[in-house]
């Protein structure tokens, strides 16, 4: 007994590290069941074992452990009804089974007792399992609240700050590059100006689903990082991958179409100003750093006409404007 509860403890160790794996997490419930059936088979032994020569006194005291056993393990058990009934079987049933073979009245009424009070244990943990599920799916409701932007429904400000400073941790950690872009809807204002604030946040949505269509790799992440601004992270992309992706952003924004009549320019469509930065392993930097380099990379994009993309990268000593999508600085 005590070496089976010794190698739960690794399978609970390996089940931290990848609870967020749900395949993972199925094949630890059947690990976890299995160990609960073992278990629960060798208390089911003890029915055998320490009863000698079917002593009836021995048989009671026996089944009244067996009871209150199986009444503490609703507790442990009771969020998995499979692991509840692995366990629960074979320690009930040998003892019903071993105090019919007993043949006396006593014995019998004692084996039906067992066995209702089997049942009453079971429908017991029914409403327990729904108590705990209602509060799993409460939570993870409030953590999804906490997390995404009520109008987008991509991730909020607190979560991508919450986010980048774990990414950016680990990839200094694993030497590997981050990437993160900022984007800006071009002339936003005068969108709301021109055709109202109930179709401004449907411009949002929409820009919101264009941009989420290029996020591909799992990892990264797109939030809504305020007003008309979206923050697009991308861990283990480097410069040159970063600067495809822009690619595909700004060619999902384009196909969109979406009409933009009120610009005081002659596109009138919505485009987006896009600034982008990389961390590398010789770059140390720190997640307010890293915003506000690629956020000066967006001021250069939106200061010299809009639609385009700006890169921050340290070279020169000074801001210069190398290309249309290229900003150096060191």
């Amino acid at each position: 007994m005590i070496l089976i509860s010794v190698a739960r403890v690794p399978l609970y160790c390996q089940y931290r590290r990848h609870e967020k794996d749900i395949a993972h997490c199925e094949r630890w419930g059947l690990y976890f069941a299995a160990m609960a059936a073992l278990q629960g088979s060798l208390y089911g032994v003890a029915w055998f074992a320490f009863v000698p020569g079917g002593d009836q006194f021995f048989l009671s005291v026996v089944c009244l452990w067996v009871m209150g056993l199986s009444a503490c393990a609703v507790v442990g058990y009771a969020a998995h009804p499979k692991t509840l009934l692995s366990f629960f079987a074979p320690v009930v049933v040998p003892g019903t089974v071993l105090l019919l073979m007993d043949g006396s009245e006593r014995m019998q009424i004692l084996a039906a007792a067992l066995f209702l009070y089997g049942v009453v244990i079971l429908l017991a943990a029914a409403p327990v399992y729904r108590s705990i599920v209602q509060s799993i799916e409460l939570n993870l409701r409030l953590r999804e609240l906490s997390e995404k932007d009520g109008l987008t429904g991509l991730a909020n400000r607190r979560h991508f700050d919450e986010t980048l400073q774990k990414e950016l941790d680990r990839a200094l950690r694993n030497e590997q590059p981050l990437s993160l872009l900022l984007l800006d809807i071009d002339h936003f204002k005068a969108y709301n100006d021109h055709y109202g604030h109930v179709s401004g946040d449907h411009c949002l949505r929409l820009v919101s689903d264009a941009i989420a269509g290029c996020v591909r790799r799992s990892g990264e992440l797109l939030a809504r990082y305020g007003g008309e601004e979206f923050a697009l992270l991308l861990p283990n992309t480097d410069k040159t991958q970063l600067a495809a992706t822009v690619e595909r952003l700004q060619a999902a924004i384009r196909e969109s179409a979406i009409p933009h009549a009120g610009r005081p320019d002659r596109l009138e469509q919505i485009t987006v100003s896009i600034g982008g930065t990389t961390v590398e392993r010789d770059y140390p930097a720190n997640p307010e750093s890293l915003i506000e380099n690629a956020d000066t990379a967006l001021y250069m994009a939106k200061n010299h006409g809009r639609n385009q993309y700006y890169f921050y990268c340290r070279r020169s000593g000074q801001l210069a404007a190398e290309e249309p999508l290229a900003v150096a600085i060191a």
